[in-house]
């Protein structure tokens, strides 16, 4: 009886072609998954920015409202001063949260999603960030001595801190010369803010 002979050939051709297609699917959906989780990244970037964004627009508007008005009390405290009246301190007490929201900007942080910015514009947002926390804890310490100090004090009149010679308290001078301090930093950080928020709204209108 004659062998019967087999051709390997096709058969192999047709793993190999099943394997090419096997091969080409899952490339694919890697590239799928990948361009979704690109997606997903870009949109979560996007709505960080947007939060960061409104954040910085209010430091930069009320920032600036809050400098100029903590300069003219404290100008206006300065004049009278210097004319001999006797006047009570200035003692600036900021409305609402005793500090500006961060929670977007945080939350950017925590997740991870921060480091979709570039590096350097992600330093200066954390740097900006970071300088403003600094300067409301200086704040924080401020707002405790006028309360503790000055507030009680003010319910008797100016003359409370004066002393027989008509000395100012010069421990509530020194508190007030913080304010200054505060207020040019509260000032440059604000206009700081302006131009940050500028370039991020600059960046999400390109994406």
């Amino acid at each position: 009886m004659p062998v019967e002979r087999r051709d390997w050939t096709p058969h192999w051709g047709h793993l190999v072609a099943e394997l090419v297609i096997v091969f080409v699917g899952v490339t694919a959906a890697f590239f799928v998954e990948g361009y979704r989780e690109q997606l997903d990244a870009d949109r979560a970037l996007r709505q960080a920015g947007a939060g960061i964004l409104a954040e910085l627009r209010v430091y930069e508007t009320k920032g600036l409202a809050y400098a100029d008005s903590m300069n003219a009390h404290l100008d206006a405290w300065e004049g009278a001063d210097r004319a001999g009246r006797r006047a009570l301190p200035t003692f600036f007490r900021l409305p609402g949260a005793p500090g500006p929201p961060t929670a977007a900007w945080n939350t950017a942080v925590a997740s991870g999603v921060a480091s979709g910015f570039d590096p350097d514009f992600r330093y200066r947002l954390g740097y900006f960030y970071n300088e403003f926390s600094g300067i409301q804890l200086n704040y924080m310490r401020h707002l405790e001595f006028i309360e503790r100090e000055v507030l009680p004090r003010a319910e008797l009149g100016a003359d409370a801190f004066y002393d027989e010679r008509g000395n100012f308290d010069p421990a509530v001078r020194s508190r007030m010369r913080l304010v200054w301090e505060y207020a040019a930093d509260l000032d440059r950080l604000s206009r700081e803010a302006g131009v940050l928020g500028d370039e991020l709204e600059a960046r999400l209108a390109d994406e």
